[in-house]
């Protein structure tokens, strides 16, 4: 299964948490991104493998995509659908703030055959909102998602951001509460992370912000964990939660090791080992394209053992495990031996475990999934 991402790298406002590539929303700053994203997909669209590669998932993520008229979406699809070969059941996933959803916004949406709506709620409390600067209402949120079920999106997902400054675990259970009520397809549940360089990071710095500690961090993950699978929710990967059927067909490309094309700054690819990147910054990537034809600040052809790391880090993050045989087959026993220390001393302090086929993260585990992981490397 192959993959695209475009990246839209356009907000309405800023959120102080945020080290995402974006632009506060200017009209003359689109028109020259639409320019040079079009050029970007002229040239990528003939170069190998994208050229005879039929895409199973689109993926708009941003920055906010749905501050976009529905003008410019329209003028994205048709760039993207006669650039690209994308099969009749892709899974396409748009991204969202909940106030930017009109009913004339989601009619487009709909209309352009989006199927998969992801909704950034971050929170379902006025006090847990107001402290990561988010610019929309409880209310509003909830309406977004009413909106979004009448206009026929099939598939709904929503963001929700845990350990938020001063959080405590009586927000977090009536953010959970007024999520499992709502009942969407897809949840994603992220623990607040500082990024040097933002708001929060300059806050946290100088000790003016104040977020929960450890303890209460992974007592709001583990809340999140059996709140959710308690109402058939499916912990099928760190930080997501499906209902049946409902699991992201786009982000299992990526934890699967499987071939990705990214557009736009910031954007990732993949394919067959190899790993590029375009620069984060709008105005370069608007200047390098149109100079050269890409904005490529990163390009590496894996190793064979960069690969066999990635692939046990991204391995370990979905709740299965990652599969040894699988991992074996591909990379030799070998490649597991050399780790077989360093896993037997996670397995003996409760962080991994082992069945025949399988090794995974404990519930131990997955409270400190990055720091396992890194050992793993």
């Amino acid at each position: 299964m192959s993959s695209i991402y475009i990246h839209i790298p356009f907000c309405a406002h800023a959120c102080p948490y945020c080290d995402f590539s974006f632009e506060l929303l200017n009209g003359e700053l689109v028109r020259r991104y639409m320019e040079t994203l079009a050029i970007e997909i002229e040239r990528r669209r003939e170069e190998y493998p994208w050229r005879d590669t039929k895409f199973e998932t689109l993926f708009f993520g941003g920055g906010t995509p749905t501050v976009l008229t529905p003008e410019r979406l329209k003028e994205l699809f048709e760039i993207i659908r006669s650039s690209f070969s994308i099969v009749p059941d892709a899974e396409i996933t748009m991204e969202a703030n909940p106030e930017t959803l009109t009913d004339a916004k989601l009619g487009a949406l709909g209309e352009l055959g989006v199927n998969r709506l992801s909704v950034g709620v971050q929170a379902f409390t006025e006090v847990s909102l107001k402290r990561l600067g988010r610019h929309h209402s409880v209310d509003r949120a909830v309406r977004a998602v009413s909106q979004a079920r009448i206009s026929g999106i099939s598939n709904l997902n929503l963001d929700l951001i845990y350990a938020a400054p001063e959080q405590t675990t009586a927000d977090w259970d009536e953010t959970l509460a007024r999520t499992i009520d709502l009942q969407p397809d897809h949840l994603s549940a992220y623990e607040l992370t500082i990024e040097e360089g933002t708001p929060f990071g300059r806050a946290w710095s100088t000790g003016k912000l104040k977020v929960p500690v450890e303890e209460v961090q992974v007592d709001l993950y583990t809340r999140t964990i059996d709140g959710l699978t308690a109402q058939g929710y499916h912990h099928y990967e760190v930080s997501n939660f499906a209902k049946p059927g409902a699991m992201c067909r786009h982000n299992l490309v990526y934890w699967s090791g499987g071939d990705y094309l990214g557009l736009g700054p910031s954007a990732h690819s993949h394919v067959q080992g190899r790993r590029f990147a375009n620069t984060k910054q709008l105005e370069r990537y608007i200047q390098l394209t149109n100079e050269r034809g890409n904005a490529l600040d990163h390009d590496e052809n894996l190793s064979a053992e960069q690969q066999a790391g990635e692939t046990i880090i991204l391995g370990l993050r979905m709740i299965e495990g990652l599969d040894l045989d699988v991992f074996t087959g591909r990379f030799g026993s070998e490649a597991y031996r050399v780790r077989q220390p360093v896993i037997s001393s996670l397995t003996a302090a409760g962080f991994l475990e082992q069945s025949p086929r399988f090794l995974r993260l404990t519930r131990k585990g997955l409270t400190v999934a990055d720091t396992v992981c890194a050992e793993l490397l």
